[in-house]
């Protein structure tokens, strides 16, 4: 059932207050100059008082609130957990608070619990910010979600915010199948996004797990050192100026990219400890390794139930081993370790792995844990 309303913001609420009286508003002048008193006061409580008594499809509500009460009346949508996504700036908490009173006091018939979630970086003082890491907390905050509580539960009402916001929340309800909802100011109402062909091939996040493990940690390359990066991979990425450097780091779709293959694989569906008398203790080649190699094996295989065993692998392309992480190639488990000289080694998991998705679950869910630049 879907009852859960994921409500992107901006902050025309609070512009519309402070604003001059416009006829349009759907106000008289006295009445707008006590919203803009009460909100100068920060007066929460009373201000969602006066504004309950204000018809929701007012043009001063703003457009979260003209968009929900859209939903809920015209919709017939059964509203019960609101989630308001605001920017972790002062306008942005105080959209937060608004919001959160404004829904107590108008008194929606089936909400149960409403959420303010603050978003940071998702702000107009530092574009380059915005850009990279407050569109990906967005997806971020939207994957929890969708992992804590079902993509088949949730809506999306992208009107409110940033258009960047609004498009990123748009691409990862297509990618997701959640319904996207959006109310334009001029439209006379509220129009669902048609069904997009967003599909993503999540044997390439397999083949290049750790590396995009290590960029959701916040690497950065230069544009030489992706030179050899799949082209497809290139498109998850973003440029940006770094002390007078071009370098690249994971952009919004990259996260979403991520975020999605996670909210669409969950853990519950996915590996399970194997029986004890399956699993056999890492073996080794006789080779040279690198310091805590073998200690780092030795620990990944005991904190994992879901390991059979792992051995050692050979020591060809040397140069290509960056970082610790794990990855799945031509149908394996791999994983790498580097230590402090930068001296490396590769070894094979072997699992009870079911298909190319329980393997790039597995390396994803390992490079949460234990990956490394």
């Amino acid at each position: 059932m879907r009852n859960r309303l994921i409500s992107t913001v901006g902050t025309s609420f609070l512009s519309n207050i402070r604003g001059t009286a416009r006829a349009d508003n759907g106000i008289d002048t006295a009445t707008h100059d006590l919203l803009r008193d009460l909100l100068d006061k920060e007066n929460w409580g009373q201000l969602a008082r006066e504004l309950s008594k204000v018809p929701s499809s007012a043009r001063i509500c703003g457009a979260e609130i003209n968009s929900i009460n859209e939903i809920v009346k015209r919709r017939k949508f059964t509203l019960e957990y609101l989630h308001f996504f605001v920017s972790d700036t002062p306008d942005g908490l105080k959209m937060g608070q608004l919001l959160d009173s404004y829904v107590i006091e108008a008194g929606l018939p089936d909400l149960r619990l409403c959420t303010i979630h603050p978003l940071a970086d998702l702000q107009n003082k530092e574009p380059s910010r915005f850009k990279i890491y407050g569109l990906r907390n967005l997806v971020r905050e939207l994957g929890k979600i969708a992992n804590q509580y079902g993509a088949n539960t949730l809506t999306i009402d992208a009107t409110g915010g940033y258009k960047a916001q609004i498009a990123i929340a748009v691409v990862f309800g297509q990618a997701l199948g959640i319904p996207v909802l959006y109310r334009h100011e001029s439209f006379s109402e509220i129009i669902d996004f048609p069904p997009m062909p967003i599909i993503f091939d999540y044997d390439l996040l397999g083949q290049n797990a750790a590396l995009l493990a290590a960029f959701e940690r916040g690497e950065a390359l230069t544009l030489k050192e992706i030179e050899s990066l799949d082209e497809k991979v290139r498109v998850f990425l973003e440029e940006i100026e770094v002390d007078g450097e071009n370098v690249f780091e994971l952009g919004a779709v990259g996260q979403i990219f991520l975020t999605g293959f996670r909210a669409k694989f969950p853990r519950s569906r996915q590996l399970v400890n194997v029986e004890e008398h399956e699993r056999k203790a890492p073996t080794f080649r006789e080779d040279h390794y690198p310091i805590g190699f073998k200690e780092f094996v030795q620990k990944v295989w005991l904190e994992t139930g879901w390991f059979k065993s792992c051995h050692s692998l050979p020591y060809d392309r040397q140069e290509s081993i960056k970082g610790t992480g794990f990855f799945v190639r031509e149908g394996k488990l791999i994983g790498t370790f580097q230590d402090k000289d930068k001296f490396g080694a590769r070894f094979e998991i072997l699992t009870a792995a079911d298909g190319q998705d329980q393997l790039t679950w597995a390396a994803d869910q390992l490079n949460q844990k234990y990956g490394t630049k």
